[in-house]
């Protein structure tokens, strides 16, 4: 079976959004794609909602491994949009996503049954909650950032959770971010 993996980059304070959608704190240098890489291997397919979606299009289908290392992945994996507004996902010159806008849950536990690589979520802060709420995340990947920003968006938006997780790995990176590899300790 697949497994779903979670992955953000986080504030200090555990938010994944500054206020106003504010992503600029965001700490990437070449050491971050580097350690990036490890996630590319393991994933074919990207679970994301319409607003990442919308900043994922506007960005990612002109990029080339020249402009961005992650660009390749980005561009050739599949994409799954959840929206109940789209009705289309043009990714440029690339793959169209795939809308899906019914049940997530019963969505991403039939895409955990269909053969293929692990399935990455990227930003979507209602999709990490629904989909922490209905238990299906396998690992979770925070990208720690040395930035206190005290306001914006958390991503588990008042969920009532409680999900023990096992330390994977720590990965510390000379600018100062921390990537913690958990999985879920069921």
């Amino acid at each position: 079976m697949r497994k779903l993996i979670l992955s953000n980059l986080v504030s200090a304070d555990g938010l994944y959004e500054g206020p106003g959608n504010d992503l600029s704190w965001f700490k990437i240098d070449p050491e971050f794609h580097k350690q990036m890489v490890t996630i590319f291997d393991r994933v074919d397919t990207i679970l994301i909602g319409r607003k990442t979606y919308e900043g994922f299009a506007g960005y990612w289908p002109g990029k080339t491994m020249e402009d961005d290392r992650a660009a390749d992945f980005m561009n050739q994996s599949t994409k799954i949009v959840f929206s109940k507004t789209l009705s289309k996902a043009p990714w440029g010159k690339w793959e169209d996503g795939v809308i899906i806008n019914d049940d997530i849950e019963k969505a991403v536990s039939s895409l955990k049954q269909q053969p293929g690589k692990d399935m990455v979520v990227f930003g979507s802060g209602s999709i990490c909650t629904a989909l922490s709420q209905a238990d299906l995340i396998d690992e979770y990947r925070f990208i720690v950032n040395p930035v206190i920003l005290g306001n914006g968006n958390q991503m588990f938006h008042r969920a009532p959770l409680n999900h023990p997780l096992k330390l994977k790995s720590v990965t510390a990176m000379s600018y100062g971010v921390v990537m913690l590899d958990y999985e879920r300790d069921r």
